[in-house]
């Protein structure tokens, strides 16, 4: 799978939303669970991540093929098997965020686009309120204070993926 393949279909879902708000219930968990749920426990950002490499036709590059909702779990396992970075970021990057500074995984992001201020990434179960369990999918700008590192898939090589910028501004269709 080539990372442009990830992106197609993360930017599709730029947009939906958990119904009713508030209920983590949402498309993603249906697939991830195998049935319909709901609930507080049941956070979806790496749900998120996993469906998207699912749909683009590349589960075996998400956790070996397998299933995780734990930001945690993808992070041991990417250092676990030396596909952790924690600098030098790419598009297709799967970066785990830190919101508190206090050493836990509070979120993840597929990463689009790589500025000298931080990540753009395309996140399920954020908003403009709530960074880590905001109920929808969006593009958000990350600045580097926030990312403990990102898990590096080993996607197929492609010219000029998504190109970096200096701003986001300069992003097309980037919109605040």
């Amino acid at each position: 799978m080539k990372a442009s393949e990830l992106f197609t279909v993360a930017r599709a879902e730029i947009g939906v939303k958990e119904s009713p708000a508030g209920s983590n219930k949402v498309k993603y968990n249906t697939d991830y669970y195998g049935r319909e749920v709901s609930g507080l426990n049941l956070s979806w950002c790496m749900v998120f991540v996993w469906w998207c490499f699912k749909q683009a036709g590349g589960s075996a590059l998400f956790y070996n093929g397998g299933k995780t909702a734990s930001c945690g779990t993808l992070m041991y396992w990417a250092k676990s098997i030396g596909k952790w970075a924690v600098k030098d970021y790419r598009p297709g990057d799967i970066a785990i965020m830190d919101f508190g500074n206090d050493g836990e995984q509070d979120h993840v992001g597929i990463v689009e686009s790589v500025s000298s201020a931080g990540l753009v990434c395309i996140e399920g179960n954020t908003s403009l309120t709530s960074n880590d369990n905001g109920g929808a999918v969006m593009r958000r700008e990350r600045p580097y204070k926030y990312i403990m590192g990102a898990y590096r898939p080993d996607f197929e090589s492609e010219e000029d993926i998504v190109p970096r910028y200096n701003t986001m501004k300069e992003i097309p269709g980037w919109a605040r």
